[in-house]
């Protein structure tokens, strides 16, 4: 919340902020000039040249633009893959004096992974503590759901019962639920031989536990970014951040580039207006499009391909690293492990693994 507090208290004073509504629809005005967007309250608002699509992994945006329309299940997440990855994460108030430098440890295990965390909370709040727990799902042997020797009927409904179960965005505050995840989350760390030096304290205070599973996009999508509205003569939809490129976490970068693809949108934004106000300058013949109609230029979705050209390789790049490494450091017992522990000992003489990490950092835009 603290992130979005500060990105909401940046916007200007007539910055229109709407929250608690789900889009529905995106479609042509009467004459063509135009978008409008329909929500689930049957409130509509528009004309728009541009319907930005920052929804999240769940984007009903992006469902638009891979298929022209928005479903009824729209938020069900189904343009994502899930990677057969779960994070569990046991939260307290670190009510003692701590520093003001945020740390972050990590351990391994066998089949696990456990990351040890205090970090603020926003101005005025309570710093906070963490141990996360990073771990395979039983149901899947990566993003794919375990199949048994049964017929082909009942496996397909256990696949589908494993992904109901994936899908839920679990989180546990009652004090009977607490006590059952805690006790669950000790034993997997028990079990994977995580040091739980820093670990388990955290856990066994924690007052909140919540899990999500780890979901990513096909970065090679064969619609884009972008597409034109169906009806309009030169409006688009377009994706940034996890609507257009959902990154596994295992490289902290999804902020980052969600940003990134924020400053690079609005500077051929920027650009596409500067060619529309000098186009349409008072005392000069008005530019016409290819209907050969006067309206304003047809820039837009050239420069809406520039700007996924310019974001497309970078945050593929670090989408399939970020796959790569999850699978990587949670790797079983046995051989998966030891040539993880070999990998990064490897990479870590070499350089590597830090040039891979300032890497995803360096801003591309």
């Amino acid at each position: 919340g603290a992130l979005q507090k500060i990105l909401l208290e940046a916007l200007p004073s007539t910055t229109r902020v709407e929250l608690g509504k789900r889009l529905t629809n995106i479609r042509a005005i009467d004459d063509g000039n135009g978008a409008t967007c329909t929500f689930n309250n049957d409130e509509s608002s528009g004309p728009f040249d541009i319907v930005c699509g920052c929804d999240g992994i769940q984007s009903a945006v992006k469902q638009y633009v891979d298929t022209h329309r928005i479903s009824d299940d729209a938020g069900s997440k189904q343009n994502a893959l899930y990677s057969g990855i779960r994070i569990r994460y046991s939260i307290e108030d670190c009510l003692e004096q701590a520093s003001d430098v945020a740390e972050l440890r990590q351990y391994f295990g066998d089949g696990a992974y456990g990351l040890f965390g205090t970090y603020g909370a926003g101005e005025g709040e309570t710093r906070k503590r963490g141990a996360y727990l990073i771990f395979n799902d039983k149901d899947y042997i990566g993003p794919f759901p375990k199949k048994n020797a049964q017929s082909e009927a009942d496996t397909v409904a256990a696949a589908a019962e494993a992904t109901e179960a994936a899908d839920e965005n679990a989180e546990w505050t009652e004090a009977g639920q607490r006590d059952m995840m805690k006790a669950d989350t000790l034993l997997r760390m028990k079990e994977s031989g995580l040091p739980d030096e820093e670990l388990r304290p955290v856990v066994e205070a924690a007052d909140k536990f919540f899990e999500l599973g780890v979901y990513f996009h096909n970065p090679f999508s064969f619609r884009g970014w972008s597409r034109k509205v169906k009806g309009t003569k030169d409006a688009y939809a377009c994706l940034l951040g996890d609507s257009a490129h959902s990154m596994p976490p295992f490289l902290g970068q999804g902020a980052n580039q969600a940003i990134q693809d924020a400053y690079c949108l609005a500077t051929k934004i920027a650009e596409h207006n500067a060619i529309v106000a000098q186009d349409f300058a008072p005392g000069e013949e008005t530019a016409s499009t290819d209907a050969g109609t006067n309206s304003r230029p047809t820039t837009l979705g050239r420069l809406l391909k520039e700007y996924e050209t310019l974001r497309w390789l970078p945050t593929t790049s670090i989408t399939l690293k970020s796959i790569f490494l999850g699978y990587l450091e949670t790797g079983g017992e046995g051989v998966p492990s030891k040539l993880r522990d070999g990998v990064f000992f490897t990479l870590g003489k070499l350089g590597i693994a830090t040039k891979v990490f300032l890497d995803g950092a360096t801003p591309r835009v």
